[in-house]
Parts: C-alpha cells; structure tokens; sequence
C-alpha cells in the first residue's frame, strides 16, 4: 500500500517537473523573441507582404501564401484532412446506430440557436467569397458552416438533416471537391514547370478564389461527415 502510493506521488511530481521545464521553454521562446525583435525584421517582413500583394493581386496577404506561394503546403492539409475524416468513418463503421436522439427542446434556446445557426451561415459564405479579400478564407468558412449545420443537428432535427445529407448526396460532393481542389492546384503548378502552357496565362486573382471556395465547401461537408457519424454511432449531442 505504501509503495503504490509512493509510485502514484513519484509519477505526480514526474508529471509536474515535466510540465514546468515545458513551460519554462516556451516562456524562454517567448521572451527571447521579445527582446531580440530587429527593427529591420519588420520591415523586412512589410517588404516581403508588399511582394506578396503584388504578385498574387490578392489583397489578403494570409491568403495569397496559403493558396499561392506555399500552395504545396495546403494540398497536405487537405490530404490530411481527408485521410481523418476517413479515419474516423473506418472507425465508426462497425459500431450500431442509436435509435433516440435527444436534442434541446426549449423553445427559446431553439429560437436563440436558429438565429446563431443562419448567422453563421452567412458568415461561411461571406468568409468563402470575400476570403481573398478579407480576412477569412476556404478553410474558416468551412468551420463556419459545420458549426451552422451542427447548431441545427443538436436542436433535435437530426433526421432532417440527416435526409438533406443523403438527399443532396453530399459525401459525393465532398469527394468532387477534393478532385477539383487537386488538379486546379496542379495546374497552378504546372504553369510554374510550362511557362509557355496556357495554365500560366490565368491570373491569381482567379484560381485563388476558386481555391478558396472549394475548399470551403470540402471543409464544410468533412467537418459535417465526422460530427454526424459521432451523432448516428454514439448519441453524442
């Protein structure tokens, strides 16, 4: 008894110097890049931001890295991001679906939640089209809209948005999304390899948009797949 409870007190204190020698690190980190700021790194970055813009006629600097000069990065995300949704359907698959669904049946909370589930709606639309522009982009606009969707599946409409999922046959969707997403990356990229190919003729301010918009909708309908089988499997709401 004395030496569990002695081992329990050794991992504990373990665990602590652990998380303080870690915490001690990133206060370094953080301090070290506080008082070691170059006033010249500023303004190399404001040079570099500048280049950016007028490279890729994209007003928004965060985007015109992540869909133009650091595309290559993205196209991983995506991957990645698919490979989990994919992860979590295997996962899943042998499991039974619940039969009873218990959401929030108070009506002011529904009213409240309704407002906040179109609200956020808009705003995943707004982040997907104005995204170049404005802050935001494809992959907040996706969050934005699985979050409306998400409102609407724990106000207890689980079956209608179960039957609007299957009915606009949205992991089809998903998969053309991905498609799209890949080959208009490699032919941003092949412009690059073929300058004389006619892929070097469209403009950033074209394909950066497309970009955003379809990955939007792929992170919109990921993000629905992997909340809705956890909803279906485990009930959880």
């Amino acid at each position: 008894m004395t030496s569990s409870k002695a081992s329990r007190q050794f991992k504990f204190s373990s665990e602590v110097a652990k998380s303080t020698v870690y915490l001690a690190a990133i206060a370094s980190v953080m301090l070290m890049i506080l008082f070691t700021r170059d006033d010249s790194v500023a303004r190399d970055t404001e040079q570099i931001v500048e280049y950016l813009s007028q490279y890729t006629q994209i007003p928004n600097a965060v985007t015109s890295v992540i869909l133009g000069t650091r595309l290559f990065d993205t196209i991983g995300e995506v991957t990645v991001f698919t490979i989990a949704g994919l992860g979590v359907k295997i996962l899943l698959h042998a499991e039974d679906s619940e039969e009873k669904f218990v959401g929030i049946n108070d009506q002011v909370i529904r009213v409240l939640l309704d407002f906040a589930a179109l609200l956020s709606c808009f705003l995943a639309i707004d982040l997907a089209v104005k995204g170049h522009l404005t802050p935001g982009g494809g992959f907040a606009s996706g969050v934005a809209g699985a979050t409306s969707i998400t409102i609407l599946m724990i106000t207890g409409r689980i079956q209608k948005v179960e039957a609007f999922y299957f009915g606009s046959n949205a992991p089809a969707l998903e998969k053309v999304a991905v498609i799209v997403f890949m080959l208009v990356a490699l032919a941003t990229f092949s412009s690059f390899l073929l300058p004389q190919s006619v892929f070097a003729t469209v403009s950033p301010t074209i394909y950066i948009p497309l970009l955003n918009i379809v990955a939007a909708l792929k992170v919109t309908i990921g993000s629905w797949s992997i909340l809705r089988l956890f909803i279906v499997k485990r009930g959880v709401l």
